[in-house]
Order: structure tokens, then sequence, then C-alpha cells
């Protein structure tokens, strides 16, 4: 009797667990949170459907797995960066680089690719009258240039003083006589030629030759010193690369590696959602530069052909990227198997190709 109740018992407490696990057993498997936000070009979408670089790599390694999943989208890179950090996504499968702070805060996969910063400026490198003005100024050509003026109003009332004198048919009143001379003096010192007669006797033939000797002075003075001026400005007032950034206001992608480099080399920056907001500011000239990620970049540059945009200088700050998923995920191992496997088969390289075989 008693042994039936001790058999009794067991089976009750057996019969929860059992059935318990075969629940488990016909469950459906895990369906995967995939974190993505579009990233030209590694996560793109058209007409609803995900695809790209990373979008590609992320659907081969989830087959090899065997592995169900959907996508949630996030509006900017920053957003989906913190959801990884909280774990809301089982997997971020956009392209992140891999850094010291991040490592702290979330798993990464192993690298697929190496990228690097670049800058990106707007190409319409005019000089504006103000710069202009201001760089002849400060190169003390303004002074020469007040002087020059002042020859030219001396000559102009001093010319009006012979007509006046030796001419009777000249302008008997100031304001017609001054103009004309003025005229005369202005036709001799730009081209050379004048329709006005020679004042009379040699020393006329002569002051001539000198005035004539004079304009040819100035016209190539004037413009020497304003093309000097001008290259100047534009060699100064264009970003040609990351050590130019001082000094200028740089936009960035909130929550990139972009944004940690300028504010650590304390630049002045302006942060976006996305590259096409960073990218609209700098074509209406509301800051000087976007630094960000140079494939990106050059993507971008590529597929807005409309656009006054062109990348300078070197990649910098070159860094591998991964995948990127929450800290102690237990997906971490399989997915390093998967892509492990898929390196060695040559499919990231092909695909690589495939996407950036013509960026530089």
């Amino acid at each position: 009797m008693k042994s039936r109740r001790i058999l009794l018992t067991l089976l009750l407490a057996i019969l929860p667990l059992a059935a318990k696990a075969a629940a488990l057993a016909t469950q459906e498997p895990s369906v995967i949170r995939a974190g993505v936000t579009v990233e030209e070009p590694f996560d793109l979408k058209k007409e609803g459907v995900f695809q790209g670089f990373c979008i590609d790599l992320w659907q081969a390694i989830a087959g090899d797995l065997g592995l169900k999943y959907r996508y949630v989208e996030y509006p900017s890179f920053h957003e989906l960066l913190e959801a990884t950090r909280r774990g809301e996504v089982d997997v971020n499968v956009n392209s992140l680089y891999v850094t010291s702070e991040r490592i702290r805060e979330m798993d990464f996969l192993l690298p697929f690719l190496q990228g690097g910063m670049q800058v990106m400026v707007n190409e319409r490198r005019t000089v504006s009258l103000a710069r202009l003005w201001n760089g002849l100024r400060d190169s003390g050509h303004l002074m020469i240039f007040t002087i020059g003026i002042a020859v030219i109003l001396c000559a102009t009332i001093l010319l009006t003083l012979a007509e006046r004198r030796w001419n009777s048919e000249f302008h008997q009143d100031w304001a017609n006589g001054l103009a004309e001379s003025f005229y005369h003096v202005m036709s001799i010192t730009m081209t050379g030629k004048s329709t006005h007669r020679e004042l009379p006797g040699p020393w006329g033939k002569v002051l001539a030759g000198i005035w004539i000797a004079f304009g040819v002075a100035v016209v190539a003075y004037i413009t020497s010193s304003v093309t000097s001026v001008m290259t100047v400005n534009k060699l100064h007032g264009v970003i040609q690369g990351p050590k130019d950034l001082q000094g200028h206001r740089v936009g960035v992608i909130k929550g990139s590696v972009a944004e940690n480099y300028c504010r650590d080399s304390n630049l002045e920056c302006e942060t976006f959602p996305t590259l096409p907001e960073a990218v609209k500011a700098l074509v209406s000239e509301n800051i000087q530069a976007v630094v960000g990620d140079a494939i990106s970049l050059q993507w971008y540059d590529n597929s807005h052909p409309e656009l006054p945009i062109t990348e300078v200088g070197p990649i910098f700050l070159k860094k591998y990227c991964a995948f990127a998923l929450p800290q102690g995920s237990s997906l971490r191992r399989d997915m390093n198997m998967a892509l492990l496997k898929r390196h060695e088969s040559g499919y990231i390289e092909e695909l690589r190709k495939h996407y950036f075989g013509d960026i530089d």
C-alpha cells in the first residue's frame, strides 16, 4: 500500500514535467528580432523590401542556421544602437564599427569588412565679395588701390584744368568737364587708348606716354593681386581632408564613430539622424563638411550625381565592421561559425565586390 502511494506521488510529479517537455518539443522555434535601419549601401529598403550588403549577408547566415527572423526597423542609427544595448533586438544587422567603447556594452560577431572615415564637402568653391575684400585688405592691396584711385582723380582734375585753359571747345561747366576728363583718363589707364586729342607741345606727348605706362602697370597689378587673393582664399577656404576641419562646422550621424572622433578632436559638430539630412545641410551651406563612413559617403555621392558634393582627403580612422548582439547572447557562437564558413567559401568577398567593386 505504501509503495503504491509513493508510485502515485511520483507519477503526479512527473506528469506536469512531461507535459511541459512535450509542449516545448512541439513549439515553433523562436523568431529572431533582426534590428535594422536604412543606411545605404549596407541596408536599403526598396518597395518595402530590405536589401543591401548587410541584408544579403544576414540572410545567408540565417539560412545556414535555419533561423526564423523578422526585421524590426528603427528610424535612425542611434535609436537602433540604443535598442541593441537594451536587448530589444536579438541581432543588429547594420554595419557597426567595432570599438572598445561599444564592446563593453554589446557583443560583436567576427568582422566582415574593414572601413574608415572620410570627409565630404560641397563642391561649390565660390569666393564671395566679402572674402575677396577682406583678402585684399589684409594683404595691403587696398592701400595701393586707394593711392591709385587718388592719382587717377588728381589726373582727372589736372586734365580738366588744362582743357579749360587750352581748349575753347571744352565743357565750361565743371560737372561735364570732370566727367569727360575722367572717362579719357580711365580709358587710357585700362586700355592705353583714347579718343582724346593729345596735349599741345612736347610735354604733352611725354605725359601721355608716362600715363600709358602707368595704366599698363595698374592693370597688371590689379589682375595679379585679385588673382592671388582669390587663390589664397580658395586654398584656405576649402577643406581638403581631416586636418582642415578645425574652425569649420562639421556634420555627423548621431551615435556614430565620426561623432566621437569630432568631439574628441574638439571640432564644432552638428548631429543628424541620417546621412541624407546631413548632406542636405551641406548642400545648403549650413555646415562646411560631413564626416562619416567612407563607403557610405562615396556610395551616396555616386548615387546622386546631381548634387555638388565630393569626398576629399584620405580614408582615416580605419576600423573593422561587424554585426552586434546584446551582451551574453546565446546566438553568438553559432552565428560566428556560420560567418566564418562564409568567409572561407569566398562568399563575403564576392558580396563585397558586388556592392563596392567600383568604390575606392
